[in-house]
């Protein structure tokens, strides 16, 4: 078992930067999140995209790109791999590529779901349900807030 400094005993010159904690908490998320998915053998982005396509089939990329917060060349690195996996397939109208789930998706939401629960139950166990809605919820509006500036 790993020992977790407990915050009043972290000696870091940095902690009250932005982007110093929200890094360091980019990592700690990513590790649970890594470790949970890994189970359903898809990255945590990859399943959300996949969990995407199979709640709207013939989705825009553009709009997956919107829906994950994720620039639409990402999406398409995302989407190759899927591809490639047997997840997705893509279809071109007009000037928009439209993305379906294949059967391969669709039997493999469950596990998906199975994996973004476990996450989610182990993240609520170390932060409380409440104060992990709460802190998803104040890093979107930053998120928000910081984009109109970029």
């Amino acid at each position: 078992m790993r020992y977790v400094r407990p915050v009043n005993e972290t000696k870091s010159s940095y902690c009250n930067c932005l982007y110093h904690a929200a890094n360091a908490m980019a990592r700690s998320i990513s590790r649970i999140a890594d470790e949970e998915f890994a189970e359903a053998e898809i990255s945590p982005t990859q399943g959300f995209i996949v969990m995407t396509v199979v709640k709207r089939p013939g989705i825009r990329a553009g709009d997956i790109a919107k829906e994950m917060q994720l620039t639409p060349s990402t999406i398409t690195r995302m989407l190759d791999k899927l591809e490639e996996r047997g997840f997705v397939s893509r279809s071109s109208e007009g000037k928009s590529m439209l993305v379906y789930p294949t059967p391969e998706a669709i039997g493999a939401e469950q596990r998906i779901k199975t994996a973004w629960g476990k996450m989610y139950a182990r993240y609520t166990k170390l932060l409380g349900k409440e104060n992990g809605a709460a802190l998803a919820q104040d890093l979107v509006r930053a998120s928000a807030m910081l984009d109109q500036q970029a």
